[in-house]
């Protein structure tokens, strides 16, 4: 899972070093693809080994994350053909979401003791 993330931030920082070959948008709805990927096959498949507690609070993470992701794949493919000015308020919207979901692993990964 955190090497998906990874790909998918990875693709979210290129995106703009793209715009030469016109692939830009197709590297940003990329990214937001693997993140929605990722957020579905948690959702779907929960880790059995973490407590209902976690689960449950997990699954919300996962509908805001969603919520977020959803948009942002959407108007990356729009932006491409018809609303070119759409790809930097969307490359905006979904590098908060990265940084937002980066400042949270990074917490409960180093700062979270179990």
């Amino acid at each position: 899972m955190a090497l998906m993330f990874a790909l998918g931030v990875a693709l979210t920082l290129i995106a703009p070093l793209l715009r030469r070959y016109h692939m830009a948008s197709a590297a940003l709805a990329g990214g937001a693809f693997i993140n929605l990927a990722r957020t579905f096959i948690a959702l779907i498949h929960p880790d059995a080994r973490t407590g209902q507690a976690a689960i449950e609070c997990n699954r919300r993470f996962y509908l805001i994350v969603l919520a977020v992701e959803l948009p942002v794949f959407t108007f990356a493919l729009i932006s491409s053909r018809y609303l070119m000015y759409a790809f930097w308020l969307v490359r905006v919207a979904h590098l908060i979401c990265t940084l937002w979901l980066s400042a949270v692993l990074v917490s409960l990964e180093f700062f979270w003791h179990w």
